[in-house]
């Protein structure tokens, strides 16, 4: 693990506990999230396996596995997928790195990546992608979320816990030739303004599929 992201661990560790609190029930309030969430269990279907990235305390998780997803949620810190494990049992966990996944290549069915790059540094972003792409098998899905923009915003006290993080923002278009470096292809670029209870970014949601024969 890089020590960037050694720094992740460290202040989610921090923040796991006010960060569930504040997030685990915000799908209830994301209509525009469900539906899209809907469009991807469709797309990767029911018998083929899921991994949610950086899934924090577990709810998107869990609402794959309610939609029918055979789905697994991966994060890079302990204290979270401790909190996910024992707030939705029905639903499988674990600890992982997004750049270096356990899992065997071409072995899943789909990608969940809600704001997963929210910490990566532009140059890690083909990387990453490249690593996502990997373990896809052929057609498969990645439905990637992040803010627009492109500034770092750097917080030194996230959610009152004296945790420190920064937050990059990128530009579609940025993100787009990454994916498209990494293999993908019939990117599905959508944006939305921010949610009231949001902080005020607009969003940018992209499906992605891994083509079929790639290797």
């Amino acid at each position: 693990m890089s020590s960037t992201f050694s720094t992740v661990v460290a202040a989610y560790d921090l923040a796991a506990e006010p960060y569930a609190r504040k997030f685990v029930d915000e799908l209830d309030h994301k209509p525009l999230d469900r539906e899209w969430l809907k469009e991807f269990a469709a797309i990767v279907g029911a018998d083929r396996p899921v991994l949610d990235i950086g899934c924090g305390p577990g709810h998107t998780t869990a609402h794959l596995t309610s939609l029918g997803l055979s789905a697994t949620g991966v994060d890079l810190t302990p204290k979270m997928i401790e909190i996910a494990s024992r707030t939705f049992p029905q639903s499988r966990f674990e600890v992982g790195d997004f750049g270096a996944l356990r899992h065997e290549s071409s072995s899943i069915g789909g990608i969940l990546a809600f704001y997963c790059i929210v910490h990566l540094t532009p140059d890690q972003l083909v990387p990453t992608f490249a690593e996502l792409h990997r373990v896809l098998g052929d057609g498969g899905v990645l439905l990637l979320s992040f803010h627009i923009g492109s500034e770092v915003k750097h917080v030194d006290n996230f959610l009152d816990t004296n945790a420190v993080l920064d937050f990059t923002f990128f530009e579609p278009s940025q993100v787009e030739a990454a994916l498209m470096t990494a293999g993908f292809d019939n990117i599905d670029i959508r944006i939305r303004a921010p949610y009231d209870t949001e902080h005020p970014s607009r969003r940018c949601y992209i499906f992605a599929l891994k083509p079929k024969g790639a290797t």
